[in-house]
């Protein structure tokens, strides 16, 4: 590939212009895409690209700067943005990254920086490649998922983790340490940084913060995490195209957001509009992991440890997760350079300090939402399909004790929680196939490959150790994600090391192919669970068995004609993982031809999360004619409306999300306290009665039995000045009116505005 002229650039204009294509289809207008396109470009990327040339070096191209330096801007960002936000000067936030850009534009030693001092240009096929996988990501993105979650106008559903989400940009805009959204007065415990990094990106460019939200900030985050999951496989591998196998591993499982009737609420991938922390911690994990690897077992100097430290502050405020896999791998590299030279390894040593000490100061300050979970093994049985039919065990997910309890149970139940765990093992067989590092003579004497054995086993562990109410363990495997692809194709490189071109590619494709074979002949025995617990049983155990067994016989087939043909001895390795590479592309095909038919509406449905036209109308008054700091009374907390007389979901999070503001008692289901009862008496923490009783209560009384002394309290001990009321959600006494000032009503909904005592 050249290094200058148009065959550089070419390539990367088609995801560009298929991103803009795709948010223009789901009515995303051109000027809003243009604004944060250029906020994203001048503000994150390239501050982020300098930053990194200048602490490091660059990697020689500019699409892997990008995708890493983007990780560094972000974390650049995040402090400008405390900074200011914290000082009141959120309007003047922009000035943070025009620091960066005025000071290598005028400084003369920083000036060669806006250029690749040593180029090291890769094929043309390495840029084709990913752009095509770039293409294809932001049309599922796009076309998908963030079709089917349209941001909440008049009548429509809504997913409430959006809500939740939004709340927190908007006490994000205003208040550096936040508050709790849902409970004014009290700390936001979460892991806020992505809300924080979206409320910056409103703040620079004005847009609102539900179009940031739902349309704007995922696109690129997504796109330049899979650059830099990308550069971390060519890093530990030392080939170019182990890259665009990175691309393969992350757009085959989001291809099936193509078809209509595919189910858009999953917050298992990498790729999750429903989850921004989870975006935020893949690209995180990816952009730590190249850093820290490069500071210890690299050419890495002192700049580099600066980098890998601001990026793994951002993945331990995005995800709680991130942490303890960095962490994982610091330690079994460090473990087996100390067993190889038999000498302390003081820089992993040092390293893994302070990565400790990031992991207890996030988990003090921006790492909340860890209540609620307890240990259990293997506790995430309880989330697979068919798990309670075939094991008898109802227990509540987040309670019971130190294991399993099918698995000490009869006979059956031990032998359907086997059955159902291997195929939840079979089904993330990519996570699994990393270990074989350990085992690879061409790889096992590099400590890069313990580091990722070591990272992978801290992911499996979190998985299989935590159990949490929702199944956030998941997260520690889908954390992981970036580190399993570097490390399997790291390995299928090392397959087909010193073969020809032809070779290699016959071997990716025969791999490829019997992977997706496999997942096909698994899906066409596959059928409902019903009947007996024993023949439930034996409805699970069949397609893991048929894959099994299928996966076997195209391994030795393939043995065997390696032995014929010289050509293709000594490949079984790569064949191997390439099949389990290929096992996604199997079943998202079938999956996708099994919901051919089924209808499909674009849309996100539900009867209980909508909102009301006479609600988007109050609310949207109250957003308008509100203070940022107002603190507003109101009885929304219980979704559906009227839910509360019935049993309350308390995930209502309509004022502090649609109107952005701080509520004397919202939706308190997320909340520490609220998280911390869940099982209690055998109920979901959704559904565990409020742990501020005292504000339920005055809430009850301002909306039943209002007096002038009880508003006037609300008004100089809690700072509530405005009352939303809405009959759907419980009895409001008529003497309201005569208390408060009646601002906005519409049919049932009113809106009050309390008098200073």
């Amino acid at each position: 590939m050249n290094r200058h002229g148009p065959s550089v650039v070419v390539p990367w204009l088609v995801p560009l212009t298929v991103s803009v294509t795709g948010l223009l289809l789901i009515d995303v207008p051109l000027g809003p895409i243009v604004r944060y396109a250029a906020y994203f470009a001048s503000c994150v990327a390239l501050p982020g690209v300098l930053l990194l040339r200048a602490l490091w070096r660059s990697t020689g191209n500019w699409a892997e700067d990008i995708g890493l330096g983007s990780a560094v801007g972000i974390a650049y960002q995040l402090a400008g943005w405390a900074l200011f936000t914290w000082l009141g000067w959120q309007d003047a936030l922009v000035v943070w990254p025009l620091l960066v850009l005025a000071a290598f534009g005028l400084v003369p030693q920083l000036r060669p920086y806006w250029r690749i001092a040593a180029p090291e240009p890769l094929p043309t096929a390495w840029a084709w490649g990913l752009a095509i996988c770039l293409s294809l990501l932001a049309l599922a993105t796009t076309l998908g998922v963030m079709a089917d979650h349209a941001p909440p106008p008049d009548g429509l559903s809504y997913y409430p983790d959006m809500l939740y989400h939004l709340s927190m940009v908007s006490e994000l805009e205003r208040s550096v340490p936040p508050q709790l959204p849902q409970v004014a007065g009290e700390a936001l415990e979460y892991h806020w940084l992505p809300n924080a990094d979206i409320a910056g990106a409103v703040d620079i460019t004005g847009l609102s913060p539900a179009l940031v939200l739902y349309r704007l900030w995922l696109l690129p985050v997504v796109l330049v995490g899979l650059l830099a999951a990308a550069a971390l496989a060519r890093l530990v591998s030392g080939v170019w195209w182990t890259g665009l196998l990175v691309g393969l591993i992350f757009i085959v499982p989001q291809l099936g957001y193509f078809v209509p009737a595919w189910p858009k609420v999953d917050l298992s991938g990498q790729v999750s509009l429903l989850s921004p922390s989870q975006t935020l911690a893949a690209l995180t994990v990816a952009a730590a992991a190249y850093f820290v690897i490069v500071a210890l077992h690299r050419d890495g100097g002192r700049g580099v440890w600066v980098l890998a430290a601001a990026v793994a502050v951002v993945g331990g405020g995005s995800k709680p997760t991130v942490l303890p896999i960095l962490l994982g791998g610091v330690g079994l590299s460090a473990l087996f350079l100390l067993v190889r030279d038999r000498r302390i390894p003081w820089r992993s040593a040092v390293f893994g300090v302070l990565l400790a000490a990031i992991a207890v100061g996030t988990l003090l300050t921006v790492a909340g939402s860890t209540s609620g979970s307890n240990v259990q093994f293997l506790a995430i049985a309880k989330f697979q399909a068919g798990y309670r039919g075939a094991t008898g065990d109802g227990s509540l997910p987040g309670t019971g004790g130190l294991l399993l309890p099918s698995l000490t149970g009869d006979q059956l139940a031990v032998m359907g929680a086997v059955v159902v765990l291997a195929a939840f093992v079979l089904a993330q067989a990519g996570l699994v196939a990393g270990f074989a590092l350990s085992r690879v003579k061409a790889v096992r004497q590099d400590p890069v490959a313990w580091w990722l054995v070591g990272a992978l086993t801290a992911s499996w562990l979190g998985l299989c150790l935590v159990d949490h109410p929702s199944a956030s363990q998941y997260y520690f495997l889908r954390s992981g994600i970036p580190i399993a692809a570097a490390a399997v194709s790291w390995l299928i490189a090392a397959g087909v090391q010193g073969r020809s071109r032809r070779t290699s590619l016959s071997v990716i494709a025969a791999g490829l192919a019997a992977g997706t074979a496999v997942a096909i002949c698994a899906e066409l025995v596959s059928r409902p669970a019903t009947g007996t617990r024993a023949a439930q049983i034996e409805a699970l155990a069949w397609p893991t068995l048929v894959a099994a067994g299928v996966a076997v016989l195209a391994l030795v087939t393939w043995l065997l004609v390696g032995r014929r043909w010289s050509a293709l001895a000594g490949t079984g390795t790569a064949f191997a993982l390439l099949l389990v590479v290929g096992l996604p592309i199997g079943t998202t095909a079938s999956e996708a031809w099994a919901a051919r038919d089924k209808p499909g509406s674009g849309h996100y449905a539900s009867k209980a999360w909508k909102i009301y036209p006479d609600e988007m109308a109050a609310v949207r008054w109250l957003a308008k004619n509100s203070g940022p700091d107002d603190v507003v009374l109101s009885n929304t907390f219980c979704r559906p409306p009227g839910a509360r007389l019935r049993g309350c979901d308390a995930r209502g999070f309509v004022i502090s999300g649609v109107a952005g503001r701080r509520t004397f008692l919202d939706g308190w289901a997320y909340t520490q306290p609220g998280m911390a009862a869940h099982g209690v008496k055998g109920v979901k923490y959704f559904f565990q009665p409020s742990p501020w009783p005292d504000r339920l209560e005055l809430t009850t009384r301002a909306l039943t039995a209002p007096t002038p002394q009880l508003l006037d309290q609300l008004w100089t001990r809690y700072g509530v000045r405005w009352i939303y009321a809405d009959p759907r959600n419980g009895p409001v006494s008529a003497t309201l009116d005569d208390l408060a000032v009646v601002r906005f009503r519409q049919s049932q909904v009113k809106v009050y505005e309390l008098a200073a005592p």
